[in-house]
C-alpha cells in the first residue's frame, strides 16, 4: 500500500522497470523513502510472480509424467492382452517412462536453481523492516533528500564471508570432535542527510557462529553430525552533527557513544547489537543460520531510532 492508501497490485509491478542488480541478490542506489518502499514491495511482488510461474511449470511437468505413466501401466493390463502383436513395443514404452522421469527431474532442478539464483527472501526483510525505518525518519530528511542504500542479500554462511575457525570441546556424553566456524556479512550500508545538516550513516551486519559437533549415539554407537547456529546483528550508527547548529553536551555517557571531533562536526558512533537468543528465547531456532525475522518490525525500527536519539542527546541546540 502506498502513502495515499492505494493498493499496489500485481498489474502495476509485474512489468515495472526493477533494477537488474536486485536479481543478483543485492542492490545499490539512492532513492527517496517512498521510492525505496515501492522498490522493496515491487521486488517482493516480482519474486512472488516468478515463484508462481516456476511452481506452475514444475507442477505441469510432473502432472504430464504421471498421466503418461498411468496410461502405459493401464495399457499393459488392458490393451496389450487384447492386441498381442503390440507386446514387443512394451519395453520401449517403459524405457520412455524412464526418459520422461529424467526430463522431469532435470526440469525440476533447473527451474529451482534458476529461481534461487535470481531471487531471495531478503526482499521481504527490507520491505518490512527498512520500510518502517525509512518511514519514521522521512520527516527529518531534507526536502527531496535521498537515502543511499547498499544491500547484500547473499547467504552469510559462505566461503566469501568466512572469518575464522576454531576447535570446540565438550564434556557431554558421546562427544567425539567439534569445530566452530565464524561468518560475517554486511547486510546493508546506508546514509542520508537530516534537515539540520547532520549526516547519518549506518551499517547492519549479520554475524554467525556455526558449531559442528560429531557425536556417537548412546545405544547404536553410530556417529552423528549436528549443526548449531548462533546469530547476532550489530546495527552501527554514525552521526556527523554540525557544530554550527549544536553545542556539545558535557554530560555524555561514554559507554553508549564514542565521540570524535572534526573541524565542523561532532562525530558520534553507537552500536545496538540485536541478539536473537537473548532477546527472543521462545522464537530462537539454534538450527536456523539466520533468525533476524524473530524480531517484530516496530521493535527493530524503534530501537534504531533510539540510536539516533542517543546521538542527539549528546548535543544541545545553539540559541
Amino acid at each position: 500500500m502506498n502513502r495515499q492508501g492505494n493498493v499496489l497490485n500485481k498489474e502495476q509491478y509485474t512489468g515495472a522497470p526493477i533494477e537488474r542488480a536486485h536479481l543478483h541478490r543485492g542492490f545499490n542506489s539512492k532513492k527517496t523513502p517512498i521510492k525505496w518502499i515501492r522498490f522493496f514491495r515491487a521486488c517482493v511482488l516480482q519474486r512472488k510472480v516468478a515463484e508462481e510461474k516456476k511452481s506452475e511449470k514444475i507442477k505441469k511437468t510432473w502432472k504430464n509424467f504421471f498421466i503418461y505413466t498411468a496410461m502405459v501401466i493401464i495399457s499393459n493390463f488392458l490393451v496389450f492382452p487384447l492386441f498381442p502383436f503390440a507386446i514387443p513395443i512394451l519395453p520401449f514404452l517403459f524405457l520412455s517412462i524412464f526418459i520422461f522421469l529424467i526430463v522431469a527431474i532435470v526440469t525440476n532442478y533447473r527451474s529451482n536453481s534458476r529461481f534461487n539464483k535470481n531471487f531471495t527472501e531478503g526482499f521481504d526483510f527490507f520491505a518490512d523492516y527498512f520500510s518502517a525505518f525509512f518511514t519514521l525518519i522521512e520527516e527529518d530528511l531534507q526536502p527531496l533528500s535521498k537515502i543511499a542504500l547498499d544491500a547484500n542479500l547473499k547467504n552469510t554462511v559462505s566461503k566469501e564471508n568466512f572469518i575464522q575457525k576454531e576447535a570446540y570441546e565438550s564434556d557431554t556424553y558421546g562427544f567425539v570432535s567439534g569445530k566452530q566456524n565464524f561468518y560475517e556479512r554486511a547486510i546493508s550500508r546506508g546514509s542520508c542527510f537530516f534537515n539540520d545538516g547532520s549526516l547519518v550513516s549506518f551499517q547492519f551486519t549479520e554475524k554467525i557462529r556455526e558449531r559442528i559437533v560429531n557425536k556417537r549415539g548412546r545405544i547404536s554407537g553410530k556417529r552423528k553430525t549436528k549443526y548449531k547456529f548462533k546469530s547476532v546483528y550489530p546495527f552501527t550508527l554514525k552521526m556527523k552533527i554540525p557544530k554550527a547548529t549544536y553545542n556539545l553536551n558535557n554530560n555524555i555517557d561514554r559507554q553508549l557513544v564514542n565521540l570524535v571531533e572534526e573541524d565542523a562536526f561532532y562525530v558520534f558512533k553507537t552500536i545496538r547489537k540485536f541478539d536473537i537468543k537473548k532477546e527472543k528465547p521462545n522464537e530462537y531456532n539454534p538450527h536456523d543460520p539466520s533468525s533476524i525475522t524473530a524480531f517484530a518490525v516496530d521493535y527493530f525500527s524503534l530501537e534504531v531510532i533510539n540510536l539516533i536519539n542517543t546521538c542527539y542527546s549528546c548535543v544541545i541546540p545553539r540559541t
